[in-house]
C-alpha cells in the first residue's frame, strides 16, 4: 500500500492576498483558494507548520494518514470559546486546547497505528472526496460559537476511549441533544474513530435540546437591540465575509431563550465505560429486529407478488412452460432469473391445486432435459421462499 499524507485547511473569512502568497510559498502543488487549501502527499510531507497555520490563517485543519493517524485542529475567537471551558473537556493526549492570541484551539487525535488504512475509502482517488469531512467537521465548529458544547464533550469522550483518564474522574457537564448528532458532528465523530456505543451510553443523560424559537421571537429580540450592535454584525458581514460576529449574535440569542438544563448527577469514567456492553447489548439487539422486521417486510411483499401472479397464471399453465421453453432458446444465462420465478410459480399453483404429482412428473424431464446447464441447476437451488419446491425437487452437483 502506498503512503498517503492528507492536508486540508479551511476558514470562514476570505484569506487576503498577501495570506494567499504566504501559503504559496509553502507549496506549489496544493488546491489553494481564499477559503480552502487541500494536498495529498505520496511522497515527502508539507513543509508548514499546521499547527501555526491554524493560529495565524485558518479556522479548522485535517490530516490523514494511511498509517493510522487522524487529526484535526479547530479555533475559536476566545469571545466564542473561552480556554477554560475548553480545558474541561480537553484533558488528555487525545484532546488539546491552548490560547494564541485572540483566539482558542483544540486539536484532536486518533491513532490506530495497528491497522493502517486505504487512503481510497475516506477520500477516493486523489481526494476527490474531501468535500465529505472538513467542510462538514467545520459546520460543527461554528455550532460551537453559538454555544453547542457537544463537539468539546465528544473530545472528553475520545480522551476517555482511549483509557486516558483515571477511573474515578467525573465526566464534564453533558450538553443537551447528545443523543442525536446533526451529520456534522457525526462526521467528526466518525472521522476521530469515537466509539458509537460509547456515545449513546453517555447520551443517557443528555436532554433533549429546546425546539428552535419561531421567527418572531428572533425579530422581537433583534427590535430591542442596541444600532449599534447590528451595525457592527452588518458592516463586518459587508466588509470582510467574517461571520463569527453573527454566530456571537445568535449565541447571545439563544442565551435569552434557552432556560438552563437541570443539573444531573456527574458518572465516573469507570461507570460509563460500564455503560457500554448493555447499550452494545441494546443496539445489536434492535438492529437484529429492525432486520427481522425487514425480510419479514420482503417476504409477505413476495408472497402478495406472487398471488398475483398465480392469479393470472392460474388460466394458462401451460403459457408459463412454453414461456420456459422460450427463454432456454437463447444465449447466455441472463435469462435464468425469469425462468426460475416462472418454475416457482408453476410450483406453488400445483400446491394450491393439488396436482403436484403431475408437475414433479413434468419437472423431472425438465431437469433431465437441462441438467447439463450448471448456472440454471445453481439457480434452481437457490431459489429462495418462494421456489422451496424446486430447491427440493433439484438434483444437486
Amino acid at each position: 500500500m502506498s503512503e498517503h499524507q492528507h492536508y486540508q485547511f479551511t476558514v470562514d473569512a476570505p484569506l487576503t492576498d498577501g495570506q494567499l502568497a504566504e501559503i504559496r510559498a509553502l507549496t506549489t502543488r496544493a488546491r489553494l483558494t481564499r477559503h480552502s487549501f487541500v494536498n495529498t502527499y505520496g511522497w515527502g510531507d508539507f513543509k508548514g507548520d499546521a499547527q501555526l497555520l491554524v493560529e495565524t490563517h485558518y479556522d479548522a485543519h485535517l490530516y490523514f494518514a494511511n498509517w493510522g493517524t487522524r487529526r484535526l485542529i479547530l479555533r475559536w475567537p476566545a469571545a466564542a470559546l473561552s480556554l477554560d471551558t475548553a480545558e474541561t473537556y480537553c484533558v488528555g493526549d487525545s484532546a488539546d486546547s491552548w490560547e494564541s492570541g485572540e483566539y482558542v484551539l483544540i486539536a484532536l487525535e486518533s491513532d490506530n497505528e495497528d491497522d493502517p488504512e486505504d487512503f481510497n475509502d475516506l477520500f477516493g482517488d486523489d481526494g476527490d472526496r474531501d468535500e465529505q469531512w472538513l467542510p462538514s467537521i467545520n459546520r460543527a465548529r461554528r455550532h460551537v460559537a453559538e454555544g453547542d458544547l457537544r463537539l468539546p464533550y465528544l473530545a472528553w469522550l475520545l480522551c476517555a476511549q482511549g483509557g486516558e483518564l483515571d477511573d474515578d474522574e467525573l465526566e464534564p457537564p453533558v450538553p443537551p441533544g447528545l443523543g442525536d448528532l446533526p451529520e456534522p458532528l457525526a462526521d467528526l465523530a466518525e472521522f476521530l474513530r469515537i466509539d458509537d456505543d460509547l456515545i449513546a451510553a453517555a447520551a443517557q443523560r443528555s436532554s433533549r435540546p429546546a425546539p428552535r424559537p419561531p421567527l418572531a421571537a428572533h425579530r422581537d429580540w433583534i427590535a430591542a437591540l442596541e444600532a449599534g450592535d447590528k451595525d457592527t454584525v452588518l458592516a463586518t458581514l459587508l466588509h470582510s465575509g467574517d461571520l463569527q460576529p453573527l454566530y456571537e449574535l445568535r449565541r447571545r440569542f439563544q442565551d435569552t431563550q434557552t432556560p438552563a438544563a437541570p443539573a444531573c448527577a456527574r458518572r465516573t469514567v469507570a461507570e460509563l465505560r460500564a455503560a457500554v456492553p448493555a447499550q452494545k447489548a441494546r443496539r445489536i439487539a434492535c438492529e437484529e429486529q429492525q432486520e427481522a422486521d425487514e425480510r419479514e417486510r420482503a417476504a409477505r411483499a413476495q408472497q402478495e407478488a406472487q398471488n398475483r401472479r398465480l392469479a393470472d397464471l392460474r388460466h394458462d399453465p401451460g403459457a408459463a412452460w412454453q414461456r420456459v421453453g422460450e427463454l432456454l432458446t437463447r444465449r447466455g444465462t441472463r435469462h435464468y432469473p425469469e425462468v426460475v420465478r416462472l418454475l416457482g410459480d408453476l410450483a406453488a399453483l400445483a400446491d394450491r391445486d393439488d396436482a403436484t404429482a403431475a408437475f414433479a412428473e413434468r419437472y423431472a424431464g425438465f431437469i433431465a432435459a437441462h441438467r447439463t446447464k450448471r448456472a440454471l441447476m445453481r439457480d434452481l437451488r437457490a431459489g429462495g421462499p418462494a421456489c422451496a419446491a424446486l430447491i427440493a425437487l433439484t438434483p444437486g452437483d
